[in-house]
Order: C-alpha cells, then structure tokens, then sequence
C-alpha cells in the first residue's frame, strides 16, 4: 500500500508541474494535448482521495492544483500570481513523499512482537493459582504472550475465569488476553467461567469480547 501511495503521488508532482507548463510548449514540443493531461490529473486526485492518501492532504492539493491553472485573466484580475501556487503544489507533494520515505525506514522504534515462552505461561498461570495479580503483570510487562495455552490447554484468562479472578481477569486482559480463545476443548472463558458459577466474571469477559469483536470495524472508519 505504501507504494503504490508514494507512486500515485509522485505522478500527481510530475503531473501537476508538466501540466503548468506554458500551452504551447506542451503542446508542440512534448506532443500532448493539455485538456487530456488535466483530465488524467483530475482522475489521479479522485482516485487518491477515495483509496490511498488523507482527504485533508487531498483537498489541499486539489485547491493548489485549481489554483496554479485557471486562465490568465481570472489570475490577473485576482492579483493572484500562479508561480507560489505551483511551487506550493510540488512542496507539498515532496513533503508528503518525503514522510512516506521515512516512515517506511526501520527505527528501532517499532512495536515488539509478544514472546512467547512455556516458562511465563507457567508463570501466568502460578499467578491465577495464588491469586497474585501483581505478579502477573511483573510477568506481562516483560512483553510474554498472554494468550499462549498451557499444557492443560488453557489459556491464563480461562484459568482466571474459572477461578472467577476479576483482577486477575482484569490485568490479563489490559495486557491483550484475547476473550474469545478457546480452551483445547472448545470452551471459551466466558463458558468456562459459566460452568464454574461465576456470573460476574462471564458478564466482564462477554462485555471484553464485545469491545474487541467490534475493534475491527471501529479500526476501518
């Protein structure tokens, strides 16, 4: 996706400066028809603006683009001059390249992927057992996968459900226990903590699967 966002832009800059042109200079020594070269510009913006890069981006060059290419006379009678216009239009296409570029460059900063270790899934699941949320999270701040299953096949938050552990419960999730795992036998935590009589613990971990069933479609808007 990136890509293809840095393509369509720079066919935007180089677009937008042929088109800018003077006429006849376009049209005899390069062999291309102007109004086409507009319309093909016209057509890179709309499909940008609906499938790649940020509306405000957009309607930022699409003013700077309207702008660098009305007729001579509207420009004058304006007192407007198009040069700051256009050289405006190139700026705020580099920029945003340039942005694109350094964002695709590795910084170290980048979000780590969860460990996954047997070691701390025992250690999660010693913490259910003595009901010790602190040091549960000792364990979860060391970035260990929370949704690893243990030998009994299951996970730390359905352990914690049928232990119906509500800090526990709570702590697991804030560090990214998915609720809707099942154990090796099919039964979610909110089964498990059903099973096991804990009607506090099922709403809280019904309500936790609804937050991250609708995390999705929340993340497309």
């Amino acid at each position: 996706m990136r890509v293809r966002e840095i393509a369509l832009m720079g066919l935007i800059t180089v677009t937008a400066v042929v088109a800018n042109l003077p006429r006849d200079y376009v049209e005899q020594r390069l062999g291309i028809d102007p109004n086409l070269l507009l319309a093909v510009l016209a057509c890179m913006v709309i499909f940008g603006l609906f499938l790649y890069l940020k509306f405000f981006f957009f309607l930022a060059v699409v003013l700077l683009i309207a702008g660098a290419n009305m007729p001579d006379q509207i420009a004058e009678g304006l007192h407007i001059s198009k040069l700051p216009l256009v050289l405006a239009l190139v700026t705020l296409v580099g920029l945003s390249l340039v942005n694109t570029v350094v964002k695709l460059l590795p910084t170290g900063l980048e979000p780590k992927g969860k460990q996954a270790s047997a070691e701390a899934v025992r250690a999660l699941f010693y913490a259910v057992e003595k009901a010790n949320p602190e040091y549960a999270q000792k364990v979860l701040e060391l970035n260990f996968d929370p949704n690893l299953r243990h030998d009994s096949g299951y996970t730390a938050l359905a352990y914690a459900a049928m232990k119906g552990s509500v800090p526990l419960i709570d702590v697991l999730l804030r560090y990214g226990a998915d609720p809707r795992l099942a154990t090796r036998d099919g039964d979610t935590p909110v089964e498990v903590a059903l099973r096991f009589g804990h009607g506090e613990v099922a709403d809280l971990l019904r309500r936790a699967r609804r937050r991250v069933e609708a995390q999705p479609a929340a993340d497309t808007v």
